[in-house]
């Protein structure tokens, strides 16, 4: 929808200006006027003021017809940095991109087996020196953290599987060390933002993310747009009661679906590493492929019922688990396909991520990069 001019001031068209550029939304002088509804002299003076500044560049359309071609707008790379941090209870990743969002630097750092809030927080810190880049100003942090947060996104308020971790006011503690603006979500959501900016979900406006790592969560985005429910807590699916994997059904008792079937539990039931877990699910591993297949029909059985409430075009499986094609996709979509068969639902596409295991750092870092603005 066209701005209306006479209500904005100058640093609101700015970043208007910016955010337009960097979403290839509009690209060009005449492009940005119409689309926003302001007067090309307007606009003019404030993509002028914009490529004085370095945060935009102009260059001219390599390939044209006949006539003058376009000049095109551009984010300046050299104009600044963004961090973004993505871990759970097992792994921590860390990248730097510049302005115009290509990556810098990375780091991972396997985390310490019973590691508490604290040594996190100190970890989280460490990373972020270690992959900023010199020479280019800092403008945010976007941090991807497990479990769930408060309703202003400030505070990690619970995640079952570090120590410590309850309403932790994350977002003061790394804003006050690195003194730019510091921007916290979900893990998994932010794997699905990552999905819409530039992955598999880039046309899609209904899908899910579900992310399998120390925990279990889903990413949900309905209409195009990332959705939360009341107060936040939306996707939450790590605690859904598995009843038909439980040891004691005679008694009722079921078991969340996490303790099934997340990365976490199938390391502890067989005892192994996650490289020697792959390696052996790759090499068909009689055991371990009865203990994959049974997550994945849990996996499967939950996904079938999120598919009959929210009817999702497509599926994302992200985390280690989703490279196994034969061991676990299989397995998980024809239980989605099972289930949904006998209810009648629509079976959705289900994928693997092709984003590999910096998905959730780099979307952090453009969660930081989408939501700055220009303060000068």
């Amino acid at each position: 929808m066209p701005l209306k001019e006479s209500f904005l001031n100058s640093r609101t068209i700015e970043n208007e200006i910016v955010s337009e550029i960097r979403l290839a939304t509009a690209t060009s002088r005449v492009q940005l006027a119409k689309h926003l509804g302001i007067a090309p002299s307007t606009m003019g003076i404030q993509v002028d003021r914009l490529i004085e500044l370095g945060i935009l560049k102009e260059s001219t359309a390599e390939e044209w017809g006949p006539g003058r071609p376009p000049k095109i707008l551009e984010p300046n790379s050299t104009a600044g940095q963004f961090i973004g941090i993505d871990f759970d209870a097992r792994r921590l990743h860390g990248v730097s991109v510049d302005f115009s969002q290509q990556l810098l630097k990375h780091h991972s750092r396997d985390l310490p087996r019973h590691a508490n809030a604290e040594d996190v927080v100190q970890i989280i810190q460490e990373v972020i020196r270690a992959v900023r880049f010199r020479g280019r100003k800092l403008l945010g942090i976007g941090l991807a953290i497990p479990g769930t947060l408060d309703e202003e996104a400030t505070k990690g308020l619970h995640y079952r599987f570090i120590p410590g971790w309850t309403k932790l006011p994350l977002r003061n503690v790394i804003q006050t060390v690195f003194r730019v603006p510091v921007y916290l979500e979900n893990n998994v959501r932010v794997m699905a933002m990552a999905e819409r900016w530039f992955g598999q979900a880039r046309t899609i406006q209904n899908f899910i993310c579900v992310g399998i790592r120390s925990g279990i969560g889903t990413g949900i985005f309905l209409n195009g747009e990332l959705y939360r429910g009341y107060e936040g807590l939306a996707g939450e699916i790590g605690t859904w009661p598995m009843r038909e994997f439980s040891l004691n059904k005679k008694n009722g008792d079921s078991l969340p679906l996490e303790d099934v079937a997340s990365l976490r539990a199938i390391q502890e039931s067989l005892n192994v590493s996650v490289e020697d877990l792959l390696r052996s699910a790759e090499n068909c591993d009689r055991l371990v492929m009865e203990v994959l297949k049974r997550a994945a029909s849990a996996v499967g059985r939950v996904i079938s019922q999120i598919s009959l409430i929210l009817n999702p075009q497509m599926i994302v499986i992200g985390g280690p688990l989703a490279e196994l094609k034969e061991a676990f996709m299989k397995p998980l979509c024809l239980e989605v396909k099972r289930s949904l068969s006998s209810e009648g639902g629509l079976m959705p596409l289900i994928v693997s991520t092709q984003l590999g295991e910096l998905a959730g750092a780099k979307g952090a870092a453009a969660l930081a990069l989408h939501r700055w603005e220009l303060k000068v």
